[in-house]
């Protein structure tokens, strides 16, 4: 697991490695956050009410109630279930269509949610949600809290449960996988850690017996017989190897190599605040693991000058591309261009030191015809970097890295493992085990209950979703107003190639076969084993053909959904498709509100200024015709001008930061409406308002300039999403059967003159 070391909080995991306690905040946000905005003022007619967190709502108070208005009373959680049956007091029955000259409207009786003060017409994200907003107390909870999260707690408690009941024997499984979690949680409790503190000792014990093993290497030829041994167990080699799908031949995998990259220096071999930090660490780790000062300064001085050798022979464009590809956590590469392909008879000839063909056998299993060579810089001076002569420096370069990389990963431990405040030591050590089971076996969690808690039933009425979507999908490129006739075919291969997969894996994770889990030993090395393990997965699968069904690393319990462009696939598991984003027992109006507007917005991503630049089958290769092209890139800065400017919690947002999530909004809700008024029976209230409710979200704020204001303004100035209230407004504000169907006008603050409103495809 490489997570980028120049984070790392060096003072954190030092005090934790010297037994000191960590306070860890008691809940993160997901990583997309919802968050709330300064909407502009429209006329001189309207008001300004502060409602919560300092945002402010604009209210006109002369205009008049929609001829239709949607029942929101109640729904705390957006769970309350509007289906036909019990709308019979509220009907609203608005048939909108695209068509200007279709539209249906019946007067509706809704309960008061604040709409006397707070209307649609002016900000509908807190019409919808203002009730809740202002009922959901996050100071108590000291967490923030949304439907996000709602739902991930939810589905997070409902696996615990689930887990426990086998524990417990209430309930059996036959899984071989899954009773080897349980093995392991037993494993686990036998420890008896009280804190995150003894986790730590025994935590360091393991990382010192691999800094030990690369200590203990003799020279080139003995470090070239271990590389796969140190590679399984997650040291970073001096040069770098990944398998990703073949950039030249979509139904294959590839081997990927780049180079080394500087550790303690930056890439231009300097030395800056972050890597003084690693620097901290690093010595703070050795000391207290018993190493004495003057081997700590050798290997702190070994460490520099392999840095700068790496700077020397390589060009900063490579130091760079081994920097991302380091650091770069997803599956796979970071595809950052085509990469130059090499007859792998000559690539193994390279080194005259490192036995490349050996670590390439041992690691996926067979020979390839080709590899391809991301830094080519680095391999053309290989004999430079890598021989006799710099075998020292080699090998503290290799101790500086895995430590840091293990601090790293402990502290990512530290930080998401929330406190309990006066919890008991057993309490502690029961929490804790769970908590190291789901991570050490999170692809079979993800495999397990992914399916356990999915009916077949919401499967399948999520599959048809998506196809439905994907339909209308083709109908909205077809009819786009700018794209050319060899621009749309183009889209549309991509598009019907798209992969969508929904629900949980069903991949063969075959390391967990090959990791024993005893009932009592080394806990950590057990567990380190199976974190490692997963990591080594791809290069276990090398051989087998490309299978976009696989989900990797993906979890299918997080409220989450994701488009990968690599594989032009998309990914929506079983944590999103709950209440209130998707429920077999909610209207199709709300649904497709809710995860409708999700699958739309994923879909979306395969267009946007990222995922445009791959083609149908996730290579690397543009599509576009030139004019097609000047025309996005118009679209493009448009929609970084609609929300350049705009603040929430006194920082401003980034249109170009934000723009491919604010793109994929627009388009996504888009192709869903059309996907509904296909589909037929729509109401259209209740699609507006399910697509609010899904995305509301309350920040815990304690008070102004407090550590938590702070923390949150960091999440925003950092986020690719807009705060959430800002889409739903801005993306609401420029639909036209929106202002339809609450008859907006001029003065209104959620009007946009028609002709400056934003479709992406029209």
């Amino acid at each position: 697991m490489k997570i980028d070391k120049k984070l790392i909080n060096a003072t954190m995991f030092a005090a934790m490695l010297l037994g000191a306690s960590i306070t860890t905040q008691n809940a993160k946000a997901d990583n997309l956050s919802n968050q709330t905005n300064d909407d502009d003022p429209a006329t001189s007619t309207i008001s300004k009410t502060k409602v919560y967190n300092g945002f402010e709502t604009t209210t006109d108070q002369k205009n008049d109630q929609p001829e239709s208005q949607i029942q929101t009373d109640d729904q705390t959680d957006g769970q309350k279930n509007n289906t036909a049956s019990n709308n019979s007091q509220t009907q609203a029955t608005d048939q909108v269509t695209k068509d200007e000259n279709q539209t249906t409207d019946q007067t509706a009786t809704t309960t008061n949610n604040s709409t006397d003060q707070f209307k649609p017409q002016n900000d509908y994200y807190d019409y919808v949600n203002h009730k809740w907003q202002t009922s959901t107390d996050v100071s108590k909870t000291k967490a923030n809290s949304g439907a996000i999260l709602t739902t991930q707690n939810s589905v997070d408690q409902q696996v615990q449960q689930k887990f426990y009941d086998y524990l417990n024997g209430t309930e059996h499984t036959t899984d071989p996988t899954m009773q080897k979690a349980l093995n392991f949680y037993n494993l686990m409790l036998s420890q008896k850690y009280q804190s995150m503190d003894d986790f730590s000792k025994d935590a360091v014990d393991n990382i010192m017996d691999t800094v030990n093993t690369i200590d203990s290497l003799q020279d080139v030829n003995d470090l070239s017989d271990h590389l796969n041994q140190l590679f399984q167990a997650g040291v970073t080699l001096p040069f770098g190897m990944k398998v990703d799908i073949d950039q030249n031949n979509p139904k294959l995998r590839a081997l990927y190599f780049y180079g080394g990259s500087p550790v303690l220096l930056t890439s231009a071999g300097d030395l800056n605040q972050y890597n003084e930090q690693s620097q901290e660490t690093l010595g703070k780790f050795l000391t207290s693991a018993g190493v004495n000062f003057d081997a700590v300064a050798e290997i702190m001085k070994n460490t520099k000058q392999f840095d700068q050798i790496l700077t020397q022979y390589q060009t900063p464009t490579d130091v760079q591309t081994d920097l991302y590809q380091q650091g770069y956590t997803g599956s796979g590469i970071r595809r950052l261009n085509d990469y130059l392909p090499v007859n792998y008879l000559n690539f193994e000839d390279l080194s005259a030191f490192v036995d490349m063909d050996k670590f390439v056998d041992q690691t996926v299993g067979e020979t390839p015809g080709y590899i391809f060579e991301m830094t080519p810089s680095f391999y053309n001076n290989i004999n430079k970097i890598i021989n006799p002569d710099n075998f020292q420096k080699m090998k503290s370069w290799m101790v500086a890295n895995y430590v840091l990389d293990n601090a790293a990963f402990m502290n990512d431990l530290a930080g998401d493992f929330p406190t309990v405040e006066g919890e008991t030591s057993t309490d502690f050590n029961q929490r804790f085990a769970y908590y190291l089971t789901k991570k050490a076996f999170a692809n079979e969690f993800s495999k397990y209950f992914g399916d356990v808690l999915l009916t077949k039933e919401s499967k399948n009425a999520v599959t048809d979703m998506a196809n439905q979507l994907v339909s209308a999908y083709k109908t909205e490129i077809q009819q786009s107003s700018w794209l050319s006739a060899q621009g749309k075919q183009a889209a549309l291969d991509k598009l019907n190639n798209i992969k969508v997969n929904i629900g949980y894996p069903t991949d063969s994770y075959s390391y967990y076969d090959r990791i024993a889990v005893p009932s009592s030993g080394n806990f950590y090395s057990v567990f380190k084993q199976l974190i490692d393990g997963a990591e080594y997965q791809p290069y276990l699968d090398y051989d087998k053909p490309v299978d976009r069904t696989e989900w990797g690393n993906i979890s299918s319990l997080k409220a989450n959904a994701q488009y990968y462009p690599t594989r032009n696939a998309i990914y929506v598991g079983t944590g999103f498709i709950q209440s209130p984003f998707f429920d077999v027992n909610q209207t199709d109006s709300q649904n497709y509100g809710g995860l409708g507007s999700i699958i739309g917005h994923e879909l979306s991503h395969a267009f946007d200024g990222t995922g445009s630049l791959y083609d149908s089958n996730g290579l690397f290769d543009s599509w576009w015709t030139a004019q097609d092209l000047e025309t996005f890139n118009q679209k493009y800065q448009q929609m970084i001008n609609d929300f350049d400017g705009k603040t929430f919690l006194g920082v401003p947002i980034s249109g170009e930061q934000t723009v491919n999530e604010n793109l994929a909004d627009s388009a996504g809700f888009d192709v869903d409406e059309l996907a509904l008024q296909q589909k037929g029976g729509a109401n259209w209230q209740q699609f507006f308002d399910s697509y609010a409710t899904i995305n509301r979200y309350n920040y815990y704020t304690e008070s102004k300039n407090s550590v938590d204001w702070f923390n949150n303004q960091q999440l925003v100035a950092k986020d690719v999403h807009a705060p959430f209230p800002m889409r739903v407004n801005t993306n609401l504000a420029n639909n036209d059967l929106f202002a339809k169907v609450y008859h907006l006008k001029a003065g209104d603050g959620m009007w946009i003159d028609p002709d400056q409103r934003f479709s992406f495809w029209s």
